[in-house]
């Protein structure tokens, strides 16, 4: 990863590309899930909200703990727009992480409770429908290349949750526009257990490639 802006200088370096944003926030967001996870507050009945909020406190300290004093600007439930005429917001996102006073130059993030055990089987299929898809309709991360997901894992149980994932994915793969199956995604620096899949977001030519991480709630 490069060393993001850490002279506290007004302004936000050129050389910041997105592969480097992104590879830095995955590692912030495992180096501060250890934090969150120790916190007797943060537990399998805890809402999303709220533990998306605790994750987002201890990636500031995180931040802080590491010197960093430039981007990325963590934001959590970020109004979004699909369109520059839009008067108000398509959605709120659970994280953009901004890296330039460009208003698009953001990664986002969108977080989701998840199980593969009863009764909470459900929450894959609004993993799919009201995450995944909020990025392949535009609203989220508007021609954007990359976007993510955190599922946080309410019965321990990873392999049997992106089972379950993977079967939603391919029950709504229409509506989702999936192009490219579930596959490792080696790319991204140290970062274990990304996963990725392609879609093609409504409007647009590209392929548009969704990470997904997991963070198991105790």
């Amino acid at each position: 990863m490069l060393p993001l802006d850490d002279s506290g200088a007004v302004g936000q370096p050129s050389f910041i590309q997105r592969y480097d944003i992104i590879a830095t926030v995955l590692d912030l967001i495992q180096a501060a899930w250890i934090k969150v996870s120790q916190k007797p507050e943060i537990n399998t009945q805890s809402d999303e909200d709220t533990i998306a909020g605790a994750l987002h406190n201890e990636m500031w300290a995180e931040k802080q703990r590491r010197g960093i004093h430039g981007p990325p600007r963590i934001e959590n439930e970020a109004a979004t727009r699909r369109s520059d005429k839009s008067l108000k917001p398509d959605g709120f996102i659970d994280f953009k992480m901004v890296y330039s006073w460009n208003i698009e130059d953001y990664f986002g993030l969108e977080c989701k409770r998840i199980s593969s055990t009863k009764p909470d089987r459900d929450l894959a299929t609004k993993y799919v429908l009201e995450g995944v898809k909020r990025f392949v309709v535009g609203t989220y991360s508007i021609g954007h290349d990359y976007a993510a997901m955190l599922g946080f894992v309410i019965d321990s149980k990873v392999t049997e949750c992106i089972d379950l994932i993977c079967d939603r994915l391919n029950k709504y793969k229409n509506e989702i526009s999936l192009k490219e199956d579930w596959v490792d995604e080696p790319g991204f620096g140290t970062t274990q257990n990304i996963y990725r899949t392609r879609h093609i977001q409504d409007g647009q030519n590209d392929l548009m490639t969704i990470l997904h991480l997991f963070l198991v709630v105790n």
